[in-house]
């Protein structure tokens, strides 16, 4: 299990837990080493961590600076049990064995940055940072978790506490898993809630507030990490954490860019004014095609333990290999679009709610919604009948999943066509949408934009951005950490009313403006690109014979997933730019590539 880790970090060891129990963890050098675990022979208990804790309750005692991060929640777990996890802060997975108790506790950080998973044994447990350890182990046999596979298909990811391995889950974000006398039990010990806005707090306040949550925030990791350094994409969200270390370390530092030959995709001239500013160390790589993409690819999705439909992962990939030939840390800009409101679908949606036509109010009803889905469909089809029967189908949603719909690679109506008659039964007895629903029923008193970030922070940043980040950087055991995760900052942001966050069209407007005096014009106002690549377009003009050798191989379309016909005449009318939201696009192909090339590696061997 540790082998098939040691990407992660050069050394591994193993640590036994009790009579029948082992740990095993990698590190980076001793004093990593010492950091990650600790023991209480006298109360025999164990814990072992991966990742770092940033800040500790005041109250702790007066010697703990010197605890390690294990030992520090030991000595927590001493002190207040279960709970001792409401007191810390930080990206971080957590085993603790308590022999006395016979009890297992797998903790994983509020924000789920940290991944961990489990799978349960007829006498025992086991648990790892990825998945591909479980699988080494060899207690379980690899099989496909077909309601996991028609949820991939729906968001791009597998929402947790799902996975795509029938037997294996989560740990949710913010929740204790206890494992005793072979019974699981699971219970969360932190949970984001919108805060009351301050009525009488003015714009100001909220400016300032954020700007000294925000630099205490990049502070606490620059104390832990002082030689770290930093990706750069030259816009608001990476400048800013730039922009804030510039002014905290007392020397340059190096920083990270990868950038593209395509022009329209290339953020690095963008990235060199902030260099230019701040007189940083810049490193920049270029991501090209090359004949090795393929293999590029399915080394991605090993990595993953999953397929992928984020491709922003292959430069986020490069942009990790070149840092850990530099630094051993970096800071990263991730987290603020999920929880300021930085995304366009934001924007789309208020748009769309200021500017919403009282008949399509009245079509949001669940009844007309069973019966809109009874009607037949024609995927792909030009003609008006079909496009307003599309329309019609969608207008039935609520805002909030209307705009699950709009980003589906697969969308429903799509599904009816692509999907086999056994995985189409799957899909209708485990509508994805549920998933969703039910997040905006924990909020259903906010407003839409509060509503599309709770989703957004809950589901799409821990099960896609972070997997995405955490991943690709460990790919190269490179330790990624985000300024922006940081707990004060979130509950701070939980407060912020929704007219400072997207104010009109202008999205993080909160923060836009506290950091207004560090950033100069052109990285406030940068068009957001995401790490936006042109895969489509390498698919369409360099690879097409792979697209077709993967999606139309008979392994592939004979493994009963999908319809057989269908799914020849969508690949070849990608490859003509002949595909829509409703016939499949470059989303859909991505996913059902890295899907193929999952199934092949993980439950093919």
């Amino acid at each position: 299990m540790l082998r098939a880790m040691r990407h992660r970090s050069p050394y591994g060891e193993l640590w036994g837990g009790g009579r029948n129990e082992v740990f095993g963890f990698r590190y980076q050098d001793d004093c990593d080493r010492g950091r990650l675990r600790a023991v209480n022979t006298s109360l025999r208990i164990w814990v072992v961590v991966d990742g770092e804790i940033f800040s500790l309750p005041p109250n702790l005692g007066s010697n703990w600076r010197s605890f390690s991060d294990a030992e520090t929640i030991l000595e927590l777990y001493r002190k207040k049990g279960e709970a001792c996890f409401e007191s810390i802060d930080g990206s971080y997975s957590v085993a603790l064995w308590d022999e006395n108790e016979r009890k297992l506790i797998l903790g994983r950080d509020r924000l789920g940055y940290k991944p961990l998973f489990y799978h349960c044994l007829k006498d025992g447990i086991v648990f790892a940072s990825e998945i591909k350890a479980i699988i080494a182990g060899g207690s379980y046999a690899q099989s496909l978790n077909l309601c996991g596979l028609n949820y991939f298909l729906s968001y791009g990811y597998t929402p947790n506490p799902e996975t795509l391995f029938q037997g294996i889950r989560q740990v949710k974000p913010g929740h204790l898993l206890i494992w005793k006398n072979g019974i699981i039990s699971e219970k969360p010990y932190w949970k984001f809630t919108y805060g009351k806005n301050k009525g009488e707090a003015s714009d100001r306040y909220y400016r300032e507030r954020f700007l000294e949550l925000f630099e205490s925030a990049v502070l606490k990791r620059l104390r832990r990490h002082p030689d770290c350094g930093a990706f750069l994409s030259g816009g608001l969200d990476t400048g800013g954490v730039v922009a804030m270390m510039h002014k905290l370390k007392s020397k340059p530092f190096k920083v990270f860019t990868a950038g593209f030959k395509e022009e329209r995709f290339n953020e690095i001239a963008d990235a060199k004014i902030l260099v230019k500013l701040f007189g940083l160390d810049h490193h920049t790589v270029i991501v090209e095609f090359d004949k090795d993409f393929p293999t590029l690819l399915e080394k991605i999705v090993w990595h993953h333990d999953a397929p992928f439909a984020d491709t922003s992962a292959i430069p986020s990939y490069f942009a990790a290999k070149l840092a850990k030939e530099h630094v051993d840390t970096v800071l990263t800009g991730d987290f603020p679009d999920q929880l300021i409101g930085g995304s366009g679908h934001h924007v789309a949606a208020l748009a769309r709610l200021k500017q919403d036509p009282l008949i399509f109010r009245m079509l949001r009803d669940q009844v007309l919604n069973r019966l809109v889905r009874k009607l037949g469909w024609s995927a792909g089809s030009g003609s008006l009948i079909d496009k307003a029967k599309r329309m019609l189908y969608r207008e039935t949603f609520p805002l909030e999943e209307q705009r699950i719909i709009l980003s589906m690679p697969v969308p429903p109506l799509l599904k009816r066509c692509l999907y086999s008659s056994d995985l189409l039964k799957i899909s209708e007895e485990n509508d994805a949408l549920n998933v969703a629903a039910g997040l905006y029923e924990e909020v259903k008193g906010e407003d839409l934009l509060n509503k599309l970030l709770y989703f957004d922070m809950l589901s799409y940043a821990p099960d896609d951005l972070m997997v995405k980040v955490e991943r690709m950087t460990m790919a190269h055991g490179l330790n990624a950490i985000s300024p922006f995760h940081d707990l004060e900052l979130v509950e701070f942001i939980a407060s912020v009313p929704s007219h400072l966050k997207i104010n009109g069209t202008i999205r993080k407007y909160v923060m836009r403006e506290a950091l207004r005096p560090l950033l100069p014009e052109h990285t406030l106002n940068k068009k957001k690109q995401g790490f936006a690549m042109p895969i489509g377009e390498w698919f369409v003009t360099k690879m097409p014979d792979y697209v077709r050798d993967v999606l139309l191989a008979p392994k592939t379309i004979d493994r009963g997933y999908f319809n057989k016909k269908f799914m020849k005449k969508m690949v070849e009318d990608f490859l003509a730019g002949k595909t829509d939201y409703a016939s499949g696009n470059e989303a859909t192909i991505i996913s059902l590539i890295t899907l193929e090339l999952w199934h092949r590696i993980f439950i093919d061997n």
